[in-house]
This record gives structure tokens, sequence and C-alpha cells, in this order.
């Protein structure tokens, strides 16, 4: 028989920990292999934990250099206090064991190198409206929302968070980020105003029968300060308390129409049966904003709108460039002289002086409203607005009362007192030698008075009375000079 002691059974706690204990030593305790396991184990599951929650700091996401350009706009917003994953992991421990899943799958294919240059990811309303967040008592009622403007001064947008969650906007169901967007290497989740014109502009009418989703005044008031012009101080209240309209003024505000070109569904779809629904509109905005988020700016054409959108969209070419389409093709520069009397320009001898009213900003279809052509006859020839008295009134009130016929009646009176001093001048040209240096002097002085006159009567010189008044001036006074230097009364001067 063995005479061995027999070893004393470990407590329970021992083997349970994979400890024991060793007498007559200086370290008292010794780990077993149970216990040198479990403590491999240990040490993994608490790395694994550091590791974790190291990577669910946003400063894990900038090691990535392709998260670089996010992740200094996020540094640069309003959000700079919260955690990516705050907003990129939807509430609860499930939904953040799954985000971690995802994450790790885009950190393994980046150390694979078979990551894409442009991550994308989604956040959901439910991240934004968590308790701690956005609550949805913060969207009850309006907001007001100040930006600059593209000429430095600032406007305060009125905002409704709740319709525009809570109800379907033009057959769609927005989210927080169908507005509240994410702009590489610009700021992090801001409105982009883009998607706010998309919304309000798209498809309607813009100039003369404008139409806009929630109206101007819906989303913004007019300025509450005196606009320093050249022509003085401009108060908008003296004509919106009046009625007028801002389109009045302001037609020229919306450039572009958002539409969304066939091609751009081939930029991220390669299967034809997916194109063949490109005029399901309600299907794809189901699929591209509500279920999903894809920029606006990513199938539609910039819509811009701000004080001269609209009056910035020139035609290629200069003054005698051919007008878009078809009707272009023969029709050019439509309209040009009355412009550029409106805008006092293009007569010869007077220097550039635009009217008030173009310096003001107002725009043509201010005055013109009024339809020049019967119903019956514009079906067939179209319509042409023409401008008359009320129009005035209608902004000015009675402080121009009968101004427009005066206009006409003074124009008429100086263009026919010009005409009369160049017939009688080009009477003494037909009988006096055309090879003298005399001769060419005065050539030049009644082509200047001739296209100063026909300049006055075809762009209709009621659009600028001042400007057209010296530019017939202009016609008599080199009239009478031609008449002085025929008769000998003047010597002729080189030019």
């Amino acid at each position: 028989m063995s005479t061995e002691p027999e070893k004393p059974k470990l407590p329970i706690w021992q083997l349970l920990f994979g400890i024991r204990r060793r007498e007559g030593r200086y370290l008292k305790w010794k780990l077993t292999k149970w216990g040198m396991l479990l403590t491999a184990v240990m040490v993994m599951m608490i790395g694994m934990a550091g590791f974790a929650e190291y990577s669910m700091q946003p400063a894990f996401c900038e090691s990535c250099h392709i998260m670089q350009p996010y992740y200094q706009a996020w540094h640069q917003s309003t959000h700079k206090n919260v955690a990516c994953v705050e907003c990129h992991f939807l509430p609860g421990v499930g939904n953040t064991l799954y985000g971690k899943f995802q994450a790790s799958s885009q950190a393994v294919k980046y150390i694979t190198n078979t990551y894409g240059s442009k991550p994308h990811a989604e956040i959901h309303d439910e991240s934004c409206l968590r308790s701690g967040c956005h609550e949805k008592r913060l969207l009850e009622g309006k907001v007001n929302w100040t930006l600059q403007t593209e000429r430095g001064g600032e406007v305060t947008i009125h905002f409704d968070h709740t319709p525009h969650l809570t109800l379907e906007r033009r057959g769609m169901h927005l989210r927080c980020v169908s507005c509240h967007s994410q702009i590489v290497q610009g700021r992090h989740i801001v409105v982009t105003t883009d998607t706010c014109f998309l919304c309000h502009f798209k498809g309607l009418k813009h100039g003369r029968d404008d139409q806009t989703v929630g109206t101007c005044k819906g989303c913004h008031d007019p300025p509450s300060k005196p606009i320093r012009l050249v022509t003085g101080e401009f108060n908008h209240a003296t004509y919106t308390n009046r009625g007028v309209k801002c389109e009045n003024c302001h037609a020229d505000s919306v450039r572009g129409d958002g539409s969304v070109p066939k091609q751009v569904c081939w930029n991220c779809h390669n299967q034809t049966a997916q194109i063949a629904k490109y005029s399901e509109t309600h299907l794809l905005h189901d699929e591209h904003i509500t279920n999903h988020k894809v920029e606006c700016s990513g199938c539609h054409i910039q819509i811009q709108h701000y004080l001269l959108a609209g009056a910035e969209e020139k035609t290629p070419g200069g003054r005698f460039a051919v007008d878009a389409g078809t009707c272009g093709m023969c029709h050019e520069q439509l309209h040009n002289g009355p412009g550029e009397m409106f805008r006092g320009v293009g007569g010869r001898g007077v220097p550039d002086m635009p009217s008030p009213m173009a310096r003001a900003r107002v725009n043509c279809i201010a005055c013109h409203q009024a339809k020049g052509t019967n119903e019956q006859a514009a079906d067939v020839i179209g319509q042409t607005f023409v401008a008359t008295q009320d129009r005035c009134d209608y902004c000015h009130g009675d402080k121009y009362k009968g101004t427009l016929d005066d206009w006409r009646k003074q124009l008429n009176l100086l263009t026919a007192k010009a005409e009369k001093s160049v017939i009688d001048a080009k009477a003494l040209q037909s009988k006096a030698p055309s090879d003298t240096e005399s001769a060419l002097r005065v050539a030049q002085l009644l082509d200047d008075a001739d296209y100063n006159i026909r300049y006055v009567k075809l762009a209709h010189g009621v659009h600028n009375p001042t400007y057209a008044t010296a530019l017939l001036n202009v016609a008599l006074d080199r009239s009478t000079q031609a008449q002085k230097i025929l008769t000998g009364k003047e010597v002729a001067q080189s030019p």
C-alpha cells in the first residue's frame, strides 16, 4: 500500500477561480492549469472590451484616411460633443451590437484594401429623436433659423418640423436627414438649402405667375430694415403693407428646374429593370428618401434661390446672341432694346444711366401685367403683356398719378423735334459737297442723331424717361451742330 499522504481537496472557490495555496513559499498562491486558461480568457476579454470601447470613440473613426473629411466636418459642427455612434447606431443594446458588427466588416474591408472611396452610412430618425437629444417635444411649434445671404446680409427662415416629419410632403415622407445632410469636406448634419428649394420650387411656375410651396412670406419675412440703394433708402413695408406681391420685383430669384436626367440613374444602378422604373416617381422617392438616405442633389439638377439668381442666367454670346429654342433660330435678341433702355445703356453720347426702377431691381412684370391681346387672338399669335398706369398706382399709390401718359407725351414731342432737326440737316447735306472733311463730320453727327432717335423709339423710351430724354437731346444737339457746319456758322472739328 502507498504511504504517500493524500492531497487535500481544494475548496470549491479555489477550484472555480483556478488557484491553490502553497505552504512555506513566498508567493502563497499559484494558478492551476484551469486558472491559467481562465486568466488568459479574462485578459483577452478585457482587451477586446477595451478595444470595443476605443472603437466607439470618434478618434478611432479618424484612423481610416477615407473618414478624415467626415471627422473634420463633425469636429467643426454643433455635434462635436456627441460620439459618432450616438447617431449612427440605433438606440438599444441589440442595435449597438449590430452596428458594431457592421463597423467590424468595414474595418476588415479597410485592412484588406477592398473598401470603397466613399463610405456610406445612414442615420435614422430614432437616433435623432432619442431621449436626451432631439425628443419629439422639441419638434412642436415653429422655430426661427437665421442664415447668411449671398450679399452678406441675414434672412430669418420660419420653419416647423412637425408637418415636415409627420405629414406627407409633395408625395414623400421625409426624414431628419432629408434636410440635414452630410456634405463631404463641408459642415456636418446641417440643413442644405438646395433640398429646401427642390421641394418649394420644383415643377412650379416662376416669374409673372409665380408659384411656391408655402409662399414667400410662409418661409421668411421681407427685410425689416431700410435697404440702402443708389436711389435712396427703400423700405419694403411701404409696399408689402399695401399688398404688393414679392414677385412683383423679385421674379428673378429662382434659377433651375430641378429635373432628373435619366442618365444619372446609371451612376448607381446597372440593371435595365431598375432603370425602367425611372417614371415611377412615388416608388423612387420611397426607396431613396424614406427607406434610404440618398442626397437629393445626387439625382436632381440644382435649383438656386437668391435675389438675382434668375437675372444672372445670361444667354452666351452677348448682345447679339440667339435665344435658345426653335424660335430663336429666326427671332434674335428679343426685347433686348427695351431691356437696355431700362438699364440705361446702348445709346450714344450719354453715359450709362439706369432707371431708378432698374437700380431698385424691379422686374419687367412689375409693370407689364395687362393683357394686350384678347384671348381668342392670343391662342394663335400669343400674348403680350403691356404696362398701364394702374401698375404704377399699385406700388406707389397716387404719388405718380398720370405720370405714364405725361412721359409718353413729353418723349413724343421731343422725338418729333429731334426728327425735324435731322430732316432739316439732311436737306442741307444733300446740297453740300460730299468729299470734304466737313462732310465726314456732318455724316458722323447725323448718324449718331439718327441712331439715338431710332433707339429711343424702338426701345420705348418710357422704360427710362430720363435716359431717353438725354439721348434725344444729344440727337437734337448733333443735328443742330451739323446744320451749323453746313451753313458755315461753325467750323467742323475732327472727332
